[in-house]
């Protein structure tokens, strides 16, 4: 199996080596040995780094990431369930962000001088503020207190 430097899996992954550091010490990664002194890794070290990319790019932390995946890249227990969870809040913020572009496509193609004079615009600020009642009662369902 290729064995990498902390500089090659840097260069093989495009995570700056301090970012790999602090992933050892999280829990993360690991070294298989050192060398002269020097971190060496072993070609599934470069895998390991594209998960935990992917899995910050889907809004985990490093430590619920710590806690989904060792650092041997293998997968806990629980990483489904996670997975689903996660998966439900990035189809909510899809959700948010596509209503978002829709208002700001409104508000450049308006013909209105003023957006206060146009109705649809009125339309989907009076939409989002029914969203947000909805969601702030949905929470305080959840919660039972008062948001």
């Amino acid at each position: 199996m290729n064995e990498l430097t902390i500089s090659e899996l840097r260069a093989r992954t495009g995570v700056a080596s301090s970012a790999l550091r602090f992933y050892e010490r999280k829990g993360l990664l690991y070294a298989t040995r050192r060398a002269g002194g020097k971190r060496v890794y072993d070609e599934v070290a470069v895998e390991q780094i594209a998960l935990i990319d992917l899995l910050k790019q889907a809004g985990f932390t490093l430590s619920e990431i710590a806690a989904l995946v060792g650092p041997d890249g293998r997968t806990a227990l629980g990483w489904r369930a996670a997975a689903v969870a996660k998966l439900r809040e990035l189809d909510e913020r899809v959700e948010r962000i596509q209503r978002a572009q829709k208002a700001l496509r409104h508000t450049i193609e308006c013909r209105r001088d003023h957006l206060d004079d146009c109705p649809v615009h009125h339309r989907i600020l009076r939409a989002h503020a029914d969203a947000l009642a909805a969601a702030a009662a949905a929470a305080t369902k959840r919660t039972g207190a008062d948001v």
